[in-house]
């Protein structure tokens, strides 16, 4: 590496877009880099959080692969209050250095990748533990998590029909909307026990702070069945959780092998999802069990999208070269 290299290659919104990665390459590269977790060349760390009042904050969080030769960090804002001016309330941008000398190579908008590299952790986890015959997936909230699990999730299965639940049912309506443009067929659930009775997969992605919380009942998801918890559980009733069978989550403190983030579960944890990855064996009786993921979001998957799109930026000359 030349290490008077004194530029860092800016990637906008529209770069990262024009990248062109499909959701199964982040969920290979995502796949990946939770193996080399499990074989010791790759980890990250507790995620700072900054606080600015009770509903703003900052935070950070990112991987080491150590095998790719980078480090990413991810740092990002929660500010509900930006809709009436038109921004999300969630504001991420990543920087990825060189472990070689520890320059930062590239700085990237996260909005995408922040997207896809959730629904490549579902992806995973769904490639282990759902029905590889899965047709049905309910969602339960509507909003950009929803649109990349519907992209992503339909290429890994078989999607024939999904059922849609939001708060608003507009929101709904409209997610309905376009899944039957990609050729779906999707209802709008009035009750969102509908998104998850007799459905091979359910994907619960509520809002940070929303007002309604645990009032999805854990018994209603089918014997065999899969859910992805991405809103930290927080949309299931924590009783009901006990009716699981299989728990993994993303990240587990090695020392405790309790959770990193404050999930909404206090049970055991089956297992870390990259031990299962690394081939680690299901209990006997996970077979018929009901199963879930709850998210944590660890940084590892932001960084295994990070490198993805940085080296896909790199082979196409997409973004611009700024002077350090």
């Amino acid at each position: 590496m030349d290490r008077d290299r004194r530029e860092v290659l800016y990637l906008s919104h529209e770069d990262v877009l024009a990248c062109g990665l499909a959701p199964a390459e982040i969920t290979t590269a995502v796949r990946r880099i939770f193996l080399a977790k499990a074989q010791g060349s790759a980890h990250t760390g507790r995620k700072l959080s900054l606080p600015v009042d009770k509903a703003v904050s900052y935070s950070g969080k990112g991987g080491v692969d150590i095998d790719s030769g980078f480090a990413v960090m991810k740092w990002y804002g929660y500010v509900p209050g930006n809709a009436p001016c038109g921004l999300p309330d969630f504001n991420p941008t990543l920087i990825l250095s060189t472990i070689e000398s520890g320059l930062p190579l590239a700085i990237m908008d996260g909005h995408w990748l922040s997207a896809f590299r959730t629904a490549s952790i579902t992806c995973v986890a769904a490639g282990l533990l759902a029905d590889p015959a899965a047709t049905t997936i309910g969602f339960v909230a509507c909003g950009m998590q929803a649109s990349a699990h519907l992209d992503a999730l339909k290429e890994q299965f078989g999607i024939r029909r999904i059922t849609a639940f939001s708060r608003r049912m507009q929101s709904a309506e409209r997610f309905a909307a376009t899944a039957r443009q990609h050729g779906v067929d999707a209802d709008v659930a009035e009750d969102p026990r509908q998104a998850v009775e007799d459905h091979d997969i359910v994907i619960s992605s509520i809002p940070l702070g929303s007002e309604r919380t645990k009032f999805l009942d854990a018994h209603w998801i089918r014997p065999g069945g899969f859910a992805s918890m991405v809103d930290l559980g927080y949309a299931w009733d924590r009783d009901s959780l006990r009716a699981l069978g299989v728990v993994v989550t993303d990240e587990l403190d090695p020392a405790t092998r309790l959770p990193t983030e404050a999930l909404n579960y206090d049970g055991e944890y089956t297992a870390e999802l990259s031990e299962l990855v690394a081939g680690r064996a299901m209990p006997a009786t996970a077979a018929g069990s009901r199963k879930a993921l709850i998210f944590g979001g660890t940084g590892l998957a932001d960084t295994a999208a990070a490198i993805a799109i940085y080296r896909r930026a790199v082979e196409r000359r997409i973004g611009r070269l700024l002077p350090m």
